[in-house]
């Protein structure tokens, strides 16, 4: 059986300009792509109203990220390596500090999981990773941490006590002269 072919009248006039009549098989097809560009529309919406919810809840995350946190070694003298973090939405069984080389690493992860009345789930992931290198000068071996209860998490290291040396004198030693290069043998 044959379907009787139609003329699709176009929406755009340009469009219909450069590409002269078009032939389709559907019996309405100006509906169709009617119906697509609703389609397309409503997407698009949809996306500008993400994009505004996204820009929004990231804007309020940096606004409740910790400000106050201090995440950098002391300046002084004989005070060695101190930081300071703001851990306060975690629990000390979440948080974790190694040391790896010269390097100190604090993570710290938490999951959260909820059923409201409606049976609505909801499912949240928080991870923390800082990292800091370890001056030379500072003892890594004698590294502590300390959890105050406000949530601050203080990372401490002493300077390394250089070992005390009585005074000695060092001999200096004569060599003979070097042959001069290009020089001839005397031999």
């Amino acid at each position: 059986m044959l379907c009787r072919m139609h003329l699709a009248p176009f929406t755009s006039p340009s469009l219909a300009t450069r590409l002269g009549t078009v032939r389709t098989l559907w019996p309405q097809a100006e509906t169709i792509f009617a119906e697509l560009q609703q389609e397309m529309q409503r997407a698009r919406e949809f996306m500008s109203s993400f994009e505004q919810l996204l820009n929004s809840q990231g804007a309020t995350a940096l606004e409740r990220a910790p400000s106050s946190s201090i995440t950098t070694p002391s300046q002084g003298s004989g005070e060695g390596f101190s930081i300071c973090q703001d851990v306060k939405n975690f629990a000390p069984e979440q948080l974790s500090v190694k040391v790896v080389g010269r390097k100190v690493v604090l993570v710290g992860q938490k999951e959260t999981q909820s059923t409201d009345e409606k049976g609505s789930f909801s499912y949240k992931y928080e991870a923390l990773k800082r990292e800091w290198d370890v001056p030379e000068e500072v003892d890594a071996e004698a590294l502590t941490c300390s959890l105050t209860k406000d949530g601050q998490l203080r990372i401490e290291a002493p300077k390394l006590a250089l070992p005390a040396s009585p005074e000695r004198n060092v001999p200096i030693q004569v060599c003979p002269a070097a042959p001069q290069p290009g020089g001839a043998a005397s031999e």
